[in-house]
């Protein structure tokens, strides 16, 4: 039996995902167009569809490698320090530098409410970091995970100053 290999992919999925992810992040699901995954990512429309089948997919996908590669590694070193100072110092450092916490913020607000599998992926998320604040901080973790995202959020919603030039 002779299986047709097809041509090979040209371009790196992973790398794909993580400037989509940065995207994402940045502007949400709906200020990110097709149009600015293509160009930004540099893969033509078709090939991206072919491979992630459409943006919605493309956008769980990104947000699931977010939590795999960034929020549980990060939940995981938080969840070894015991002083509570220093694991809720961690979190904060952690979740309010970057677009890390910007990616599960806005699918948080943005899409969640209305697809069931962005909901069950930022929950995830959230749960990921209440039960690494645990260890340090018992019953009380998941009001302070609510407030290292919440302090996020609200620096996030802050309007940055022009740049002089």
């Amino acid at each position: 039996m002779v299986m047709d290999m097809g041509r090979p992919r040209a371009f790196d999925t992973d790398q794909a995902v993580r400037t989509a992810a940065a995207l994402f992040a940045t502007h949400g699901y709906e200020g990110t167009s097709v149009d600015d995954l293509v160009t930004a990512t540099g893969i033509h429309r078709g090939s991206l569809y072919k491979v992630f089948g459409s943006k919605r997919s493309l956008h769980l996908t990104a947000l699931r490698t977010h939590l795999d590669q960034e929020i549980r590694p990060v939940a995981a070193a938080v969840a070894t320090l015991t002083d509570p100072e220093q694991a809720l110092a961690a979190a904060i450092a952690s979740y309010d530098d970057g677009p890390a916490a910007g990616l599960l913020l806005l699918s948080a607000a943005e899409r969640a409410p209305h697809d069931p599998d962005v909901a069950a992926l930022v929950a995830e998320g959230i749960t990921a970091l209440e039960d690494a604040l645990r260890p340090s901080h018992g019953d009380d973790a998941p009001r302070l995970a609510s407030t290292v995202l919440g302090t996020r959020l609200r620096l996030r919603a802050q309007p940055t100053a022009p740049k002089e030039h």
